[in-house]
């Protein structure tokens, strides 16, 4: 994207929102350039009225109208300051809020795709770098601008060949700030990408901290960080250094027009031509003007990081979704929950080999039907396309008979429950954990919701029983423990099609008895689908599917496979 693609998404965007509040802010810009340019020119009347016609008059009325001039002065960049502040902070929080919305309702597949510190690290770097293009360079510099036209018309009014000589290097600086400011965005750019490999690092020793202590990785893992820090701060500093040529540079470039202006006066006041009361109110305006030029000359620089924050904030709004609704989608209408699918084919990216190759199967309502098979043979993939975390290449899934693509997303994962392998909890309570199936539950149905999946014995010893926050995915809690409250969740939302990912692999034999007993009282009159890793929880199952490789390659009851002799018996028999 170019520069002026940027901006204008910048104003569609994040912007024109926020334009009654940036119209108020110009108005007092432009009090303040005016006041500036104002400052300047009073000196020509002091000198003239002051010094050279000794007007007494002049001696009190004139710093009084300096005083006000400033005066008027602070109070516009106070007010200007205020209503920016609220205006960019607004923008970080619009633009935040736009992306926590495109990561939650993004594909699996994508998520799957990228490293979640690095999404934080966009989430929270990038933005800021997006506030200070449009507060602090697109903002500020306006103000500088309006003010150096100001300073320049004073300039001009009082010469315009001065004036003229003056900004002769304003050229230079134009061609200097730009080269600068393409330095910055390669730096910026480079930047952002290790500060997400750093934050990957980090990451993953937070999460793995017991396995780099077990197997004595922590010099390795202490080098990894080091080198992407040093790599990180070496990239800053390429940035950093580029910004801080622009200013210096600017001035010294500026100097040749002070230096050619001075030179001019100083022959034009030897020859009498030049009042002094004009000289001195250009040069002070000359003098004041240097600031915003050197401000503007900075700007550029600032400007580039937020436009390569901007690439890639625009590139993660932008992601387009393949799990979409269509615009004439419909409502589940269910009366059954048996599921089918038809020549079901599905491929993930970067794998050659279809996970599922033209899957034809019946999933009866009321009924409990198992998937097994090697790991990779595809029973999660099945499972992943009934609440359409992922769509099929081909082929079709239905539930009542209605293609799933036909109907809304909300209507069919409203009917669904799923308790997953790995129990993912949040830092809250173990009350709200177990609300997020069903917000508007009771505390009785919660309780009991606890009480069936065999939670509530341990809730109850807990220091604040069901108020007890958890920490960061349960980690105050034992592994069954967490499994059990993830099943409670499950029970209260009471959904009539039920998705296991073998729900009892993290609880110890006391406690996996008694949630298969509370297992089998919730899969009564639902359509359930069961992964099993351990044959031994779908024995009763009504049908079991044995996969390989894709492909469905058995199907039966238990007896009904056993007598087979084929792969299912081989996995038995293995476990056994």
């Amino acid at each position: 994207m170019t520069g002026s693609q940027i901006l204008a998404r910048l104003f569609r965007d994040s912007i024109r929102p926020y334009a009654s509040r940036l119209a108020s802010s110009l108005f007092f810009m432009i009090i303040i350039a005016l006041s500036t340019g104002a400052t300047a020119w009073l000196l020509d009347p002091a000198i003239d009225k002051i010094f050279l016609d000794k007007d007494e008059s002049m001696l009190l009325l004139i710093p009084i109208a300096i005083i006000l001039t400033l005066l008027i002065k602070s109070v516009a960049t106070y007010i200007q300051i205020v209503l920016l502040n609220g205006v960019s902070q607004n923008i970080i929080a619009d633009t935040q809020i736009k992306l926590f919305k495109k990561i939650i309702n993004a594909d699996l597949s994508w998520l799957h795709k990228i490293h979640s510190a690095k999404i934080i690290s966009n989430f929270l770097y990038d933005v800021t770098l997006l506030q200070d293009a449009v507060s602090s360079s697109l903002a500020n510099g306006v103000k500088d601008l309006l003010t150096l036209i100001c300073l320049l018309g004073v300039m001009y009014y009082q010469d315009w060949q001065l004036a003229t000589i003056a900004i002769i290097a304003f050229p230079l600086v134009g061609v200097l700030t730009r080269r600068l400011g393409k330095r910055v965005k390669k730096a910026s750019t480079e930047t952002q990408e290790e500060t997400g490999v750093l934050a990957s690092i980090l990451s993953e020793n937070l999460d793995g901290t017991r396995i780099v202590k077990a197997y004595q990785q922590e010099e390795k893992e202490i080098e990894k960080l080091s080198n992407s820090v040093w790599r990180r701060v070496q990239k800053i500093l390429k940035g950093a250094n580029a910004r801080g040529a622009a200013s210096p540079f600017a001035e010294f470039l500026a100097g040749f027009g002070i230096a050619g202006t001075l030179y001019y006066a100083g022959l034009r006041g030897l020859q009498g031509e030049l009042p002094l009361n004009e000289f001195v109110s250009f040069l002070g305006a000359m003098m004041l003007a240097f600031q915003p030029l050197k401000r503007l000359a900075s700007i550029n620089t600032t400007l580039q990081e937020g436009f390569a924050a901007a690439i890639r904030v625009f590139g993660l709004l932008d992601q387009e979704s393949l799990i979409n609704e269509k615009k004439d989608a419909r409502d589940l209408s269910l009366n059954k929950t048996n599921i089918d699918l038809h020549e079901v084919t599905l491929s993930y990216e970067g794998q050659t080999n279809s996970a599922l190759k033209k899957i034809n199967l019946n999933i009866p309502h009321g009924k409990t039907t198992a998937l097994v098979g090697p790991s990779g043979s595809g029973k999660s993939s099945i499972l992943n396309l009934i609440p359409r975390f992922y769509d099929p290449d081909s082929g079709e899934l239905k539930i009542n008979g209605q293609n799933i693509k036909d109907l809304t997303i909300s209507s069919v994962r409203s009917v669904i429950a799923l308790v997953s392998q790995e129990p993912i909890l949040f830092d809250m309570s173990i009350k709200e954990n177990i609300l997020y199936s069903r917000p508007d539950s009771t505390e009785e149905e919660i309780i009991s919701a606890a009480k069936s999946a065999a939670a509530d014995s341990f809730i109850a010893q807990l220091p604040n029983g069901y108020d007890t926050v958890i920490g960061e995915n349960g980690y105050s809690l034992s592994g069954g423990q967490k499994q059990r409250v993830s099943i409670a969740r499950a029970f209260l939302k009471n959904a009539p099609i039920l998705l296991l990912d073998e729900a009892t692999s993290s609880l110890d034999t006391e406690s996996e008895s008694l949630v298969q007993e509370a297992i089998k009282k919730l899969m009564k009159d639902r359509t359930t689908l069961v992964i099993a890793h351990r044959l031994s929880t779908i024995i009763n199952a009504d049908q079991i599917i044995v996969l390989d490789d894709g492909k469905i390659v058995e199907s039966g009851t238990h007896e009904e496979l056993l007598s087979k002799n084929g792969v299912y018996k081989k996995l038995y028999e293995r476990e056994f």
